[in-house]
């Protein structure tokens, strides 16, 4: 497509594309606006998992790149931020401003990439820069760029970004080198993250709605590799059992009607917090259905839904930008919509980042032209500039104030809580703040009213259960802890921790007959668990058989290669009670090599 034919699609340039000082204003605002939120902690909101469930990360290696893109990680493929994490962490470790600082980086690099898109698209500088202002400062900004988990978001919206620029370089000058590279921003854009899928549909936007193109076979074969890919990589993501685990779970919960009222919830929750940023909160559970109904305002957004459609009906012709604006906003965000369910919270924040560029787009155009008086609605009020300075005031105060959120799980959970309906999942968010308040702050009593929520609001939630029991045993209450540590068990039947520990708990209170007894039931429930075969050979040894308890620790190490502490204990065993000193020395410097502190002591006191 030549340059003709993108000015007969309404599209007016008097500006050149770069960075201007306005520009750059915005770059220098967003980065002070950030900057008191780049030590904010590694949260125990799926940040720390990456770190502490995928050993892969912490060891970057040919081998562990290559399980980075054959492998799902906290529910999502998303090989490239998966990569990233990897490379950041070998240079960085969990320095936490680090890994702020690379999301805040490239969030930066995507205003730039907005200004440029927009700046293709409709080449008057006035929309660019509004536009690439409230991609950059919005509040629903901040979830994608401060939580380090978002990292997939900030860097799929780079991709996708890069994509349609070239794109629209290839409209422009019809050139093939550039819809090749087109594709491979695409590739690279799915690599990061699945929402990725939507991008042929966005093609497909700009050819109809922005250059009038209409669904020839040469436009629609042309998108074709596209749609192969987006099918593919969809398809990747829904197998993930995990994923399957979540649909279970919330379709479990509502009739195929309630799914129809939250889609239309959905489809206004999006546009209304666009406009009306409050209350913004880093989950969103699910909603209680009361005597079977939904809440009320699930009802009424059918009915606002409905005025939406009525209202663009009306006024799509006068508005050339309308229709664009719109389906790349809700072209883009279906993909989230639960459709399908697949997750446990109903909305969020980040889901926004790319697609609000499309509700942004038509705010600016319109702006223009009331600017220039081509509306008559207060057509005579002469600073209508004001407006945008005022309105743009707005949004970056409470972007500033929304960065706090962020800070650490404490300030994360008072969020969640304040903001939420009392629902199961809202437990988690219980669960993160009283492991704060126990164990950053030392305030176990405190973190007992909490943990005690959350196993209130999930019958299934073992973790809260076994942490109140941990908390009690802590404070001496062994009545309370062997309370709660039967109560996990249930909980979690499947799970061999809560029995161990009660066993442990026994163990030290030197009452080893009772301690083997739940020694025994966490290894019927898991035969193999290293710590239950520990405490089962430490009972043993303690009521009379040490050879026992060595052909335990024996077996323990065949099955768990690397549990040091099945070395230290045999070790144990062998010098003080079987008069084998070489076998246990060699046991001491196998439980050191596998990074056990108090070996290396034993090794210099008893085997040199």
């Amino acid at each position: 497509m030549n340059k003709k034919s993108k000015n007969t699609a309404g599209v007016s340039s008097n500006s050149k594309n770069g960075l201007d000082t306005y520009l750059i204003l915005i770059l220098l605002t967003t980065f002070f606006v950030f900057i008191k939120s780049l030590n904010s902690d590694i949260l125990d909101f799926d940040d720390n998992e990456y770190f502490s469930s995928y050993p892969e990360i912490l060891k970057l290696s040919f081998a562990s790149i290559k399980k980075y893109f054959t492998s799902y990680y906290v529910l999502m493929y998303q090989p490239l931020p998966i990569l990233s994490f990897a490379v950041s962490y070998s240079i960085f470790k969990f320095d936490p401003t680090a890994h702020h600082t690379i999301n805040l980086i490239i969030h930066l690099f995507n205003i730039y990439l907005v200004y440029q898109f927009i700046g293709k698209l409709k080449g008057i500088k006035t929309i660019q820069l509004i536009v690439a202002f409230l991609f950059a400062l919005h509040p629903l900004a901040i979830e994608a760029v401060l939580w380090i988990s978002c990292r997939s978001s900030v860097m799929y919206v780079c991709f996708f970004l890069l994509g349609l620029i070239s794109y629209l370089n290839f409209k422009e000058t019809n050139h093939r080198n550039q819809i090749m590279l087109c594709g491979m921003w695409f590739v690279l854009s799915l690599f990061s993250k699945v929402q990725a899928v939507t991008f042929p549909l966005v093609l497909l936007a700009i050819d109809l709605f922005q250059y009038k193109s209409g669904l020839t076979k040469k436009i629609i074969l042309e998108k074709l590799p596209f749609f192969t890919l987006s099918v593919a990589f969809g398809v990747a993501a829904l197998l993930n059992s995990e994923t399957s685990d979540n649909m279970a779970f919330t379709a479990s919960n509502y009739s195929g009607i309630d799914y129809f009222f939250i889609l239309s919830y959905e489809s206004i929750w999006y546009l209304y917090k666009i406009f009306i940023p409050l209350n913004l909160s880093p989950i969103y559970v699910y909603p209680l259905k009361v005597n079977g109904y939904l809440p009320f305002f699930y009802y009424l957004s059918t009915f606002a839904v409905v005025a939406l459609v009525f209202l663009v009906y009306k006024t799509y012709k006068k508005y050339d930008y309308l229709l664009f604006g719109l389906a790349f906003f809700y072209l883009i965000i279906f993909v989230v919509f639960q459709i399908v369910p697949s997750r446990l919270f109903i909305v969020a924040d980040r889901y926004g980042y790319l697609p609000n560029i499309g509700i942004f787009y038509i705010m600016a155009c319109w702006f223009w032209q009331w600017n220039k008086g081509d509306i008559g609605w207060l057509k005579q009020f002469k600073e209508k500039q004001w407006v945008l300075y005022v309105l743009g005031a707005g949004f970056v105060i409470l972007s500033f104030k929304q960065t706090s959120v962020w800070k650490n799980d404490l300030t994360l959970s008072n969020r969640i809580i304040e903001v939420n309906q009392e629902t199961g999942y809202l437990g988690r968010a219980y669960g993160i703040r009283a492991n704060y308040l126990k164990n950053v702050l030392g305030m176990p009593n405190e973190a007992l009213e909490d943990y005690k929520k959350a196993s209130e609001l999930d019958t299934n939630d073992m973790i809260s259960r076994y942490q109140t029991a941990l908390t009690y045993q802590s404070l001496g209450d062994t009545i309370r802890a062997v309370e709660y540590f039967l109560k996990a068990s249930k909980a979690e039947p499947a799970s061999p921790i809560p029995y161990t520990d009660l066993g442990a708990m026994y163990s030290s209170l030197n009452n080893f007959k009772k301690a083997l007894v739940y020694a025994e039931k966490a290894l019927r429930v898991s035969k193999d668990f290293p710590n239950a075969l520990v405490l089962k050979a430490v009972c043993v040894l303690n009521l009379g058989n040490a050879p026992e308890a060595e052909e335990i620790l024996t077996h323990c190490i065949e099955t768990n290669p690397t549990f040091k502490e099945a070395y230290k204990n045999r070790g144990i065993i062998r010098i003080n009670n079987l008069n084998n000193k070489n076998g246990a020395c060699a046991d001491f410097q196998k439980a050191a090599d596998l990074g056990d502190e108090s070996s290396i002591q034993i090794l210099r006191d008893y085997c040199n």
